[in-house]
């Protein structure tokens, strides 16, 4: 069995109301094993019986648009890839350090993570960011992830490909759940 994490995207915002005790029934039901679920923002660890994160993916969306009638996209990151993202946060936080978060746009590929770069970089005021393999690692003051540019911009780009943010405390905690 392989492990994964499994990130739900745009789920209980906007009127998508995904329950994660249902979310584990659903995906129990669908064959996967270990099921746990963290927050209500959609982020799931499970077992597979296949090394394939596309095959995971697939019936995760499959299942997912069967129950609730309208897609709900995924994407399914590997232990490996949960476990770099879950290692100290990559860019130094401005001072107060407290008063700021790191995230992390998790995209379907590494293709849209270097779009995504490139998009921060044509911004009125380009912001601090890295590119991690299909990942994207910006910082945002603490209520300010949906107001600031990055968090504006991430959201119309969710509109064109297949992202999804988490903050960096949840990756970390997505990692302790996976072992």
């Amino acid at each position: 069995m392989t492990r994964y994490a499994v990130f739900l995207r745009g789920v209980n915002v906007g009127g998508v109301k995904v329950l994660m005790k249902d979310l584990v029934h659903l995906l129990e039901d669908a064959g996967f094993t270990d099921v746990k679920t963290l927050l209500a923002s959609g982020n799931a660890v499970l077992s597979a019986r296949t090394d394939d994160p596309l095959a995971v993916k697939e019936k995760c969306d499959a299942v997912l648009a069967e129950h609730y009638q309208r897609p709900i996209p995924t994407i399914v990151c590997t232990v490996k890839e949960v476990q770099r993202l879950s290692q100290p946060f990559p860019l130094p936080l401005p001072e107060p350090a407290s008063e700021h978060h790191g995230y992390f746009t998790l995209c379907e590929s590494a293709a849209d993570a270097q779009a995504l770069g490139a998009a921060i970089q044509d911004l009125a005021e380009p912001a601090t960011h890295l590119i991690q393999d299909r990942a994207v690692a910006w910082i945002v003051r603490k209520g300010q992830s949906t107001t600031n540019p990055i968090g504006k911009l991430m959201d119309a780009q969710a509109k064109h490909r297949l992202v999804t943010t988490r903050n960096h405390n949840t990756l970390v905690k997505v990692a302790k759940i996976l072992g």
